[in-house]
Parts: C-alpha cells; sequence; structure tokens
C-alpha cells in the first residue's frame, strides 16, 4: 500500500509521513517505539544480536544480484538502524561505525533506481546529522552532492526528504564552500517544492538555510520575502481543512522573520518590503481575529520593522491601532509579544507617536490613549479583594504592561503630565497589593515605573506621591526592595531615579522623605557599586546547541537494566516529583502556575531587551553629577547627612567618584 501511494498519490504519502498523528495510526512507528525502548532499557540483553540480525540484511543485499536485492527488507533495516540513531550510535562503542555504515550502504541509495530508497537515504542523512567525517572533505562533498542532487527528484516524497536533509549538512565541515556557489539555485529549488505542496518542515529547512547564510542573503532578500509572503496567501487561502497548508503558513511567516533578522545591518531593505509585509500584517492583526494563530509571527515582524529602520512609514503607523483593537478585542493574551513593537513605535519617533490619533468606535482616539488603556485593562481592573484564582492578568502580563508604562514616561519627556496621575493611581493601587508578595519581581516593576516618574520629572511625581500620603509607605518598601534587586533595569532605575530626586533642592522634598536621605544615598551607592561591577563581567559567549553531547552520549556502551529490575525514566519521575510539589502548594502558588506565570523565584523578565534613552546614562557619571550638585548646592545639610551615614558607604562613594573621573578622563 505505501508503495502504491507513493508512486501514485504522492502528495498523501507526504501528508501521511509527516503527519503528527502517524504515531497513533502507524504501526511501524509502534513497532519502531517498541524497539527504542528494549535497546534503550534492556540494550545489553539484545543490541549484539540485533545488530548482527541488521548487519545481516545489509550484507545480503550489497551481495545479491539486482534481480535478487530486496529494496523492501533494505529499507525495513535502514528505518530501524535510523530510528536508533539516538539512544544506540551516539554511544562511544557504536559512533564510529557510522561513517562507514553510511558510505557503504547509503551512499548508494541515492542513485538507486528504486524512489522509495532514495529517500530513505535522504532520512538517514537526517537521523545522522551528528556524523564526524574523518576524510578528506571527500564524503561530505558527495552526500551534499546527492541530496542536491535529490531536491530535483522526478520523486515529490524524495525532493521532501532531501530538503529536510540539507537542514542538517549545512552545519558540517567544508559545506558552506560547497553550497553557498549554489544558493540561488537552492532557494529555487525550495519555492519550487513549496509552490507545489504545504509542508512546514520544508519552509523550517530553508528558514535554517537562510539563518545559516545569513550574511549572504542579503541580495536575495527582497525576492524570498515576497515569495514567502504570496506562498503564505496562498497557504491561507486554502481553507481550514488542510492543516499542512496552516502549518506551512506559520513557517512562511517565521521564515520571513529569519530574512528580516539576516538584513539587519541594511535597514533601508525594510522600507522596500513593507509595500508586500503591511498587507500581509492587515490580513493577520484584522478586527475579527480570524488568524490569531499567527499574531505572534505578525508582532515579530512588526517588531523587526520598527526597530531597525531609521524611521517610521506613514502606513506602517497605521499598524498601531489594529494592535490595539486586536488586543481591546481578542488578544489580551498576547500582551506580552505586543510589547516590543510598541516600545518602538514609542521610542523610535516619541513626539510623532504622540501627536497620532485614530477612530476607534467611531471617536478619536490617541496612541499614547489606547496604550493607556492597555495597561489599565491589564492592571487596573483586580481590586485588593479580588481573588488570585480570579486574576485576569497573570503577573508576567502585569510586568509587561508596566513595561510600557516605564517606556511612555523615559522616552515622551515633558509630554506626559497629563497621564503622571493615572499611571500613579494604577501602579499604587497594585503596589498596595504586593507589600506582602514572597516573590518580589511584580513589586519590583511597580518600583522600576515610579523610578521611571523621578526620572521623567521629579517634582511632579514626588508632589503625586505627597499627596496621596504615601511617601513613608512607598519609600522604606523601595528601599527594602533594593537589598534583592538582581538585575541592571532595577538596579539602574533606582539610582537614576533617587538621583534626579536629589537634584531638587531639599525645601521641595516632602519633610518625611527628608530622614531617609542618608539611607537613600547608602542604597544608591551600593547599587552603583554593583552595576560597574557587573560590568567588568564578560558576557558568556554562546554556545551552539547543535550538537551538545550529554553524560548519556558519552557512554561506551548501552547499559540499561537488569532483568530483574523494573525499568523508570528520570524524566518522569522529574515530572511526578514537580507535580508533587505543585499539588502540595497552596492554592494562589498552583493557580498562578496553570495560568502561565513562571513558577515562583524564576529569572522570567528579560531586562535585556529593554530599550530606552536610559541605555544612554552612565550610571556613574550621574551618580557622581547628582551628588556633587547636591552636596555643592547645600553643603550643610548634605554634611549632615554624610555624617549620618556609615564610613564604608562613605568610602563607596569616593571610589565611585574617582571611578567617574577616571571614565571622564579616559573619554
Amino acid at each position: 500500500d505505501d508503495i502504491e501511494m507513493f508512486e501514485n498519490d504522492p502528495h498523501e504519502f507526504v501528508h501521511l509521513q509527516n503527519s503528527p498523528m502517524a504515531d497513533f495510526y502507524d504501526p511501524r512507528m509502534s513497532a519502531i517505539t517498541l524497539l527504542t525502548n528494549i535497546v534503550k532499557h534492556r540494550g545489553k540483553y539484545v543490541v549484539p544480536t540485533m545488530l548482527a540480525f541488521l548487519q545481516e540484511n545489509l550484507q545480503r543485499y550489497i551481495t545479491a544480484s539486482a534481480e535478487q536485492k530486496n529494496p523492501i527488507e533494505k529499507d525495513g533495516t535502514l528505518l530501524v538502524i535510523g530510528s536508533l540513531s539516538d539512544v544506540l550510535f551516539k554511544k562511544k562503542k557504536y559512533s564510529a561505525e557510522v561513517e562507514g555504515l553510511l558510505v557503504s550502504n547509503v551512499f548508494p541509495e541515492f542513485l538507486s533506481p528504486v524512489a522509495f530508497l532514495r529517500s530513505r537515504a535522504c532520512w538517514m542523512i537526517q537521523r545522522f546529522y551528528f556524523v564526524k567525517w574523518t576524510d578528506d572533505g571527500t564524503n561530505v562533498r558527495t552526500v551534499i552532492e546527492h541530496v542536491l542532487r535529490a531536491l530535483s527528484d522526478p520523486a515529490l516524497p524524495v525532493q521532501i526528504e532531501a530538503s529536510k536533509a540539507l537542514k542538517y549538512l549545512i552545519e558540517s565541515d567544508g559545506a558552506e564552500q560547497t553550497l553557498l556557489p549554489m544558493l540561488p539555485k537552492i532557494l529555487e529549488e525550495y519555492f519550487r517544492i513549496m509552490n507545489e505542496i504545504g509542508n512546514d518542515d520544508v519552509i523550517a529547512a530553508l528558514q535554517s538555510i537562510i539563518d545559516r547564510f545569513g550574511d549572504h542573503i542579503e541580495p536575495h532578500a527582497v525576492a524570498l520575502v515576497n515569495k514567502l509572503s504570496g506562498a503564505f496567501n496562498t497557504y491561507c487561502d486554502a481553507g481550514e481543512d488542510d492543516d499542512d497548508a496552516l502549518m506551512a503558513a506559520s513557517s512562511c511567516l517565521e521564515c520571513i522573520s529569519t530574512v528580516l533578522k539576516g538584513i539587519c545591518e541594511r535597514p533601508e531593505l525594510y522600507r522596500t518590503m513593507e509595500p508586500v509585509l503591511i498587507p500581509l500584517l492587515r490580513r493577520i492583526i484584522s478586527e475579527d481575529g480570524e488568524y490569531i494563530e499567527y499574531i505572534e509571527f505578525a508582532l515579530d515582524i512588526v517588531t523587526f520593522l520598527t526597530f531597525f529602520p531609521e524611521d517610521i512609514s506613514n502606513e506602517l503607523w497605521e499598524i498601531f491601532p489594529l494592535i490595539y483593537i486586536a488586543f481591546d478585542q481578542w488578544a489580551t493574551d498576547y500582551l506580552s509579544l505586543m510589547v516590543p513593537p510598541i516600545e518602538n513605535y514609542i521610542g523610535k519617533m516619541p513626539s510623532v507617536f504622540m501627536s497620532k490619533q485614530a477612530v476607534i468606535n467611531g471617536q478619536n482616539m490617541s496612541y499614547a490613549d489606547m496604550v493607556f488603556s492597555m495597561v489599565t485593562k491589564t492592571l487596573g481592573d483586580q481590586t485588593a479583594s479580588t481573588p488570585v484564582t480570579e486574576l485576569t492578568s497573570s503577573e508576567y502580563e502585569m510586568r509587561k504592561a508596566l513595561s510600557l508604562c516605564m517606556s511612555l514616561l523615559l522616552n515622551c519627556k515633558g509630554m506626559l503630565d497629563n497621564y503622571l496621575s493615572g499611571i500613579n493611581d494604577i501602579v499604587l493601587g497594585q503596589l498596595s497589593k504586593q507589600v506582602n508578595a514572597e516573590v518580589p519581581l511584580t513589586r519590583i516593576s511597580l518600583l522600576i515605573v515610579l523610578g521611571a516618574g523621578l526620572l521623567y520629572n521629579p517634582q511632579l511625581q514626588l508632589a503625586e506621591l505627597e499627596k496621596r500620603g504615601v511617601v513613608q509607605t512607598v519609600f522604606p518598601l523601595w528601599l527594602n526592595d533594593a537589598q534583592q534587586m538582581d538585575k541592571w533595569l532595577a538596579r539602574k532605575m533606582t539610582v537614576v531615579g533617587f538621583c534626579s530626586m536629589l537634584q531638587l533642592p531639599s525645601s521641595s522634598w516632602p519633610s518625611s522623605l527628608i530622614p531617609m536621605i542618608p539611607q537613600i544615598i547608602t542604597t544608591i551607592t551600593a547599587l552603583t557599586g554593583k552595576i560597574e561591577e557587573d560590568a567588568k563581567i564578560p558576557d558568556d559567549e554562546d554556545q551552539s546547541p547543535f550538537l551538545q553531547v550529554g553524560p548519556e552520549d558519552e557512554a561506551e556502551d548501552v547499559v540499561g537494566f537488569d532483568e530483574d529490575e523494573d525499568v523508570h525514566d528520570v524524566a518522569d519521575d522529574a515530572y511526578l516529583e514537580a507535580l508533587k510539589t505543585a499539588t502540595g502548594a497552596d492554592d494562589g502558588d498552583l493557580a498562578r502556575f496553570l495560568m502561565g506565570d513562571i513558577w515562583p523565584g524564576g529569572e522570567d523578565d528579560d531586562d535585556d531587551d529593554f530599550v530606552s534613552p536610559l541605555d544612554d546614562i552612565e550610571t556613574v557619571k550621574f551618580y557622581k553629577d547628582a551628588l556633587s550638585s547636591a552636596f555643592g548646592r547645600e553643603p550643610a545639610f548634605f554634611q549632615q547627612v554624610q555624617e549620618a551615614m556609615a564610613p564604608e558607604a562613605v568610602q563607596m562613594c569616593q571610589q565611585l567618584f574617582a571611578m567617574a573621573d577616571s571614565k571622564a578622563q579616559s573619554g
């Protein structure tokens, strides 16, 4: 039946072979799963006999005459061997045999007159991507040539497997020299295959090639985006019943993002792509939410288009209200993905952003009001008595909404006076509910926004706090939480916020704040010291995840369990233990976990991705300038402050002053 379908209905064959449901209806997959588990858990009893059997099959095929060769038996043998690639052939005892196995028993099948053996040969290359070729480079060139030839094979299933195999070969030593001259032809073949059938694995392979050869993709970028956009529209038009086409449509959008990433150093190219991409974005981010499954990829594309170019086109500005409508009507849960492009809109051209309006529900609404509405919907609808199990927003989403507040305050200096009171209403209302939170992530985010308010306008922000009578509550809480701040954004925002406040004359401070000034200066001194200390630590170099050999892979041989032992899985044991822990947690923690929050204590915030004018502030210089100005303005007052500080804090302050001077001299 398989052979008949392979030859007479290749599209359906490809669909079934790549279906995620194959594990449930294909008896071969059940047999392979059983065999894999036997090798993994009882390997020392079965592997020698099994390998001898497989070797006998391969040898029989090699020595048989053309008329006596059994291609079905050869295909089944390779299927078993390939399926055991991870659990058996990565072991040191067997890995050395893989290269010879491929050369002797797989390479010849690329030229086989039997189409399904040519397809199996491509599949085997995918399974043994980790092989280390030991010759002079001939073998890797040979296999690449075979796979490239298979891209235009008469049989569609062979083309599909070849396109997937190339994804793995591009990482091989010497592959770049062979593939680069043929890159235009390779791209052409991939699009030809995509025009014939929607297959997300093929597009994912194309994405890997684009990512791998990003430095060389620039001449083809516009054409790639045009073809991928066209393919996306074609797959979408196929209808909801074509699952393969829908998955391929998603892969097209991912691939577009990969192209956009590859040309980020040529941002002028983005504008040439907008005539194709903006209609695509309008289709996805529509008012009815028909294409909600693609919203994540669309927002990624908007992020690229709004971040790298020097400005934002009028057509791209018109996408912003669509994002707001989507959030308001059908994509509230996607706030965290909307924040990056929204912050780009705010930060790229703040004055233009503040002047923009759109008609929403028949009324003019400013873009700033849209952002404030999103923040209010996420943070402002929950009262202090709302049980955690009934919260409409997770704490992670709350922190993302707070990031929008901070982005507005940092970028739109002098343009948000009318919004400052509303921001404080929301932030202080939430802060009152976070006072006793065991995990301070959200509380610290709330304090960061207050710090942004101080940087925006310290006089107005202090007045907002004073008129609410919260100075004596907020600042002690802030100073206490500063001891737990371990991320640069929280530390830096606290330093620049407090330093902005110190630039005001003490007569303008709330009287309840004055006794806390020694502790405030001690705190920002310690935080500035930590910021400078962390800056000296080099970033970890990225490590390629393509092949990371784990402890099991380093083992000489399969071990498994003895015949009198019950089989158990370490991963399953860990999962069951996690469930026990969750069951024992209180209802609030478990509810947050189920709602999608990172488990309490997790590091889930991405400070490194936050871009704002804060990046242009040299922390230690800002710190020194603020304190020097304050001491020069009111020497008697600040002399008393210094006397109230611990000697080690004063000494660190002097060291930071010297560091700031040294940086200034070195330029």
